[in-house]
Formats: structure tokens, C-alpha cells, sequence
């Protein structure tokens, strides 16, 4: 039989995390048997439609009041635990970390639940406090966890190297999504963390994001993306404005929500914009794919924040290769493997809304360079971001994990 395979994860299902459900289903069709733990309450958002298909049961941790610590550490059934317990909750609060009661209240929880389904790995996305309570578990006795890092939990100021040294050296793996996140996380993790690390690109289902039937529409312009500094979508507005001046007909649709909104919208009414600059709001799975297989060219300034935050690896431009949509984006962290150094697509340089505006007049007014891309584009995703080829070598890695745990 398959093992069981647990994902912890802070809210599940999460719209703007496609790459995680895409993830699960892809590890479902290979036969993997999953539980999800989700440690919060999702949030009221519209649900990918591919969501019915996830055969994984998601379970919703209880809510603080209902995950005393004491009640477990004290029961009978605990004996051995307190002991247990110190020497991995010590580096938690020797780094001042302001949720460690939480945090044990979780563990003490997920380890009960592991036990009692039987769950024999978990995985969890991000090393943030998912990773935390992984770790917790896995020092109370409960089974072998693993990371996928990211981006904002291994670039942001506040991460805590020692901390992440011994969440990662303790893992059974930690992969990461990038040759440039692997890079990082190796110039600054200590000595112990070094040999769990490896890296494994995020994968989509490319006979699900393909190019449709219909020709596509003239002069539309495409992002998608939550409404983050990071995002880099106030360029992309001030870089409209110039496209306009050229190309009169050009407008252009900004998928997504979050709390740069208000400022987006007050940038599009001050550069007179209102008309060929639309914030759509939050679409899901389905209208998004019908605008990319619609769209002309699509475009993404990503920047760095200045906390450090960063995009890692896009999956909206994985899904916009495999839809055979001409990208343009720019050269943070792993986006130039993304779009192959510029060979499959552009790169404009950080902050520069001009050389933006020059590249999407020049992909727009050229319909043989958008073929060339389309197909290179398209290629490459084949290439490196196939679904089920990802799927597999992570299936391999879940496998070695509970044999590991059971020899």
C-alpha cells in the first residue's frame, strides 16, 4: 500500500497558492495516499474549480482555546513528553519567538492526529511556522517532515539563520524552488543544514495550461499576481500610460487582490489610466486560464521589497509558458530560469517602467517574435515544469522518507 503522506499547512485551500493544489492532485494521480492539516481557517475567496478533483481529506486544526498544551503534556498517555519537549522548544524561545505556546499546542495536536491516522511523513510548504511545528512533532516522537522553501520565508530580514539551521538539518529533506534559492539558502544556512538541501522547480499540468483554439486578442495585456509590492504592478501601470501614447488601442487586465489595492487604484486615476487599465479582483483557475489563452502578451515587473521579499518562482509564468503567452518579467532570483536567460522570453531590469513599455510595444507590434517565443516559451516549460515529471521525483523522495523512518 502507498504511504500516507501528511501536508502541513498554514490555510489550504489558499487562491494565489495554485502551485500547492496542483502539487496535491499531481501526487494523487501517481497513487500517493494524503491527509491535508490545515492550521488556519481558509480565507473567503473564490475556490479553484480543480479543488473538486483533490480526493485528500483537508482537516482544519482547532482554534487556539482548543489546543492547550498543559491537557496533553499532563494526561497520562504523556508521560515522557515534558522531557522530550525541552530541548526542542529551548532555540524557539532562546530566539524570542513570539508564538512558541502556540506552536506547541499545535505539535502536541498534529502529533496526536499522526498517530491516529497513521500519517507516516509530512510535508510541509514553507519554512515558517508550519515548519516550526513539523519539527516540534518530529522532536515529540511523531514521523519525518520535509520543506519546500520559497520566498518570503528565506529572504525576508527577519529570518532567523541558527533557527532555520536546525529546522532544515533536522528535516528528512528541504527542496527549494530555484537554482538562485538554493544558492542563497546555501550561502547563509550552517553546516548541519547543508546536506538536506536540494532544489526541485514547481511543476503544472501542461495539458491543462496549453494555448486554446481561438486567436488571440490584439493589444491586451495580461498580469497576475497577488496586489503586493513585490509584484512590481505600479510599473506596470506607469509603463501603460507610455504604451498608449504608441498604441492607442492597448489596454490592459491586472488579476488578483491584496493590500496594495487601493494604492494601485489611486496610481491608475492619477496617471489617467482608468480606461485601459483594469483591476479584475481575485479570478479563479478557470477565468484565468481563458485570459491567458486570450491574452497577447504577459507581463510581470517583479522587484525586490524592502524587507527582502521577493518572487522565487512564478507559477503564473510557468502557466503563461505552457499557454504559449510571450512573458516579459524581470531578473529576480529565479524568474531568468523561468524564462531561460531571456531566450524564451524578456527580461527588463528592476524599476525601469520605460524599458518595460519599449519591450511590450516591441512584443506587441511583432507577431512573428510573440510565435517564436509561444513555441520556445512552451518548449522549455516541456522541458522543466512538467507536472507529473516533478510529481514523480517528489513521490520518490516522500517513499524514501518512510522507508527511512521504518528501517
Amino acid at each position: 500500500m502507498q504511504p500516507l503522506i501528511g501536508y502541513l499547512l498554514k490555510k489550504f485551500p489558499r487562491l494565489s497558492e495554485t502551485f500547492i493544489l496542483g502539487e496535491l492532485l499531481q501526487q494523487e494521480a501517481l497513487g500517493t495516499r494524503l491527509h491535508v492539516l490545515s492550521r488556519r481557517t481558509p480565507d473567503d475567496e473564490p475556490r479553484h474549480p480543480a479543488l473538486e478533483r483533490l480526493l485528500a481529506e483537508v482537516e482544519l486544526l482547532p482554534g487556539r482555546s482548543e489546543l492547550d498544551p498543559w491537557s496533553r503534556l499532563f494526561a497520562p498517555e504523556g508521560a515522557g513528553l515534558l522531557e522530550a519537549l525541552a530541548p526542542v522548544v529551548r532555540p524557539l524561545q532562546e530566539g524570542g519567538h513570539p508564538r512558541v505556546g502556540r506552536l506547541v499546542g499545535e505539535a502536541l495536536y498534529v502529533r496526536e492526529r499522526a498517530a491516529t491516522l497513521g500519517l507516516q511523513h509530512l510535508h510541509v510548504h514553507f519554512a515558517t511556522d508550519s515548519a516550526l511545528v513539523a519539527h516540534l512533532v518530529h522532536g515529540l516522537g511523531g514521523p519525518s517532515y520535509s520543506i519546500t522553501a520559497h520566498a518570503k520565508d528565506i529572504y525576508r530580514s527577519t529570518v532567523d539563520p541558527a533557527l532555520l539551521t536546525r529546522v532544515v538539518a533536522d528535516s528528512a529533506f528541504t527542496t527549494t524552488v530555484c537554482d538562485a534559492n538554493l544558492d542563497h539558502l546555501r550561502s547563509f544556512l550552517g553546516e548541519a543544514a547543508q546536506p538536506r538541501l536540494r532544489k526541485l522547480y514547481n511543476g503544472i499540468d501542461l495539458e491543462h495550461f496549453r494555448p486554446g483554439g481561438s486567436p488571440r486578442e490584439e493589444d491586451l495585456v495580461l498580469a497576475v499576481g497577488r496586489l503586493v509590492e513585490k509584484k512590481g504592478l505600479d510599473l506596470l501601470v506607469d509603463a501603460m500610460v507610455r504604451v498608449r501614447e504608441a498604441r492607442p488601442q492597448a489596454r490592459c487586465v491586472i488579476v488578483g487582490q491584496g493590500d496594495a489595492r487601493a494604492a494601485l487604484e489611486e496610481r491608475i486615476r492619477t496617471r489617467g489610466a482608468g480606461g485601459f487599465v483594469e483591476l479584475a479582483g481575485a479570478l479563479h483557475q478557470g477565468d484565468v486560464l481563458d485570459l491567458m489563452q486570450r491574452a497577447t502578451v504577459f507581463a510581470l515587473p517583479c522587484r525586490v521589497g524592502e524587507d527582502g521579499n521577493r518572487d522565487a518562482l512564478p507559477t503564473v509564468l510557468l502557466e503563461a509558458l505552457g499557454c504559449g503567452l510571450p512573458c516579459i518579467s524581470t531578473p529576480v532570483t529565479g524568474i531568468p530560469e523561468i524564462l531561460d536567460g531571456g531566450r524564451v522570453g524578456r527580461l527588463v531590469p528592476e524599476e525601469d517602467a520605460a524599458a518595460l513599455a519599449e519591450t511590450l510595444l516591441e512584443l506587441l507590434g511583432s507577431p512573428e517574435e510573440r510565435a517564436r517565443l509561444s513555441e520556445a516559451g512552451r518548449a522549455h516549460a516541456r522541458a522543466h515544469f512538467d507536472g507529473p515529471s516533478v510529481a514523480r521525483t517528489l513521490g520518490e523522495w516522500f517513499r524514501a522518507c518512510v522507508e527511512g523512518e521504518a528501517s
